[in-house]
């Protein structure tokens, strides 16, 4: 699939506003990032937003999952070999960090590496070189890296599984990815985006989503986030027969929002969809306010009942 338009890594919800402003107000820096969020979030798509808005948006972003690669190969695959280093090792190969010379790394899941691969990743980022396996030749490298994590990387420090030194050093700026149940105001605009694409690739003609079929993607709490979504969607257009996406057309799992009880009381109901709709939309009390259509201060007078 292209790569996912500004508007839509945007979004429109205050929380995903917010994610964007820090990205563009670090992405002309060399600052060290590292993007946190749930499975399926779109951090990749923010590490690929901060390169292509930088300096460095010429040269090359090189992504690497460190979550995919094995012990025995993470050295070689991040630093390159020379030829005779080890068994099959037939050329001189270049690793991600000299490929990513100039431009932008990409560490995805960096909570996944061993205490001794942290270590050779600290040296590296702190000397700003590198050896490849089987040679004693430093090279020099001029990377901007970027890491992501679904991991709770300060408890690991904590724990002892994650060295403290280079949780600093990756972690010049920390971006946290809002999980989609918390971006509501989005799905709408993802589901359209995905729709229309996915009638591209399967040269279908263009379908539509009707309201009630948008407000069942709303009202569901998406566990698997934005890849989620995408699968949803791309099963939906390729099982649709008619020219409009209806309910039925989405099969979801059991994860809906919670509902409003009748035992609740009317003050109860209020409190809780006050909170509800402030944690939609980021704490943000002056847009919360305009989304229940009452003014800052009767907000801020029901939030000191509550």
């Amino acid at each position: 699939m292209s790569r996912v338009p500004d508007k839509l890594v945007q979004g429109a919800s205050p929380t995903m506003i917010n994610v964007m402003n820090i990205v563009r107000k670090i992405a002309p820096t060399d600052a060290n990032v590292l993007i946190t969020g749930e499975n399926g979030t779109g951090k990749e798509l923010i590490a690929r937003e901060i390169h292509n808005l930088s300096h460095r948006s010429g040269e090359l972003m090189v992504n690497v999952d460190m979550g995919s690669l094995t012990e025995s190969l993470l050295e070689s695959e991040l630093f390159g070999h020379v030829k005779g280093a080890f068994t099959d090792a037939r050329d001189d190969r270049k690793g991600k960090f000299e490929l990513a010379d100039g431009g932008t790394l990409f560490l995805d899941e960096i909570g996944n590496l061993s205490m001794h691969s942290q270590s050779k990743i600290l040296n590296a980022l702190q000397n700003r070189t590198i050896t490849r396996v089987g040679s004693n030749k430093t090279i020099p490298v001029n990377i901007r890296l970027i890491c992501a994590t679904n991991c709770d990387l300060a408890k690991m420090v904590r724990e002892g599984r994650f060295r403290e030194d280079l949780f600093y050093r990756i972690n010049t700026i920390m971006i946290e990815v809002p999980p989609l149940r918390d971006r509501v105001d989005d799905i709408p605009i993802l589901a359209n985006y995905f729709v229309k694409a996915f009638c591209e690739k399967y040269n279908k003609a263009p379908l539509k989503i009707k309201t009630h079929a948008l407000e069942k993607l709303t009202d569901y709490n998406w566990p698997g986030n934005i890849r989620e979504l995408q699968h949803t969607i791309e099963k939906a257009v390729i099982m649709c027969e008619s020219a409009v996406l209806l309910p039925p057309d989405f099969d979801l799992g059991t994860a809906a929002r919670p509902v409003y009880h009748h035992e609740m009381t009317l003050a109860e109901m209020e409190k809780k969809f006050i909170l509800d709709c402030l944690k939609r939309n980021g704490n943000n009390i002056s847009v919360a306010a305009a989304k229940l259509g009452i003014t800052r201060q009767t907000l801020y007078n029901k939030l000191k009942k509550t």
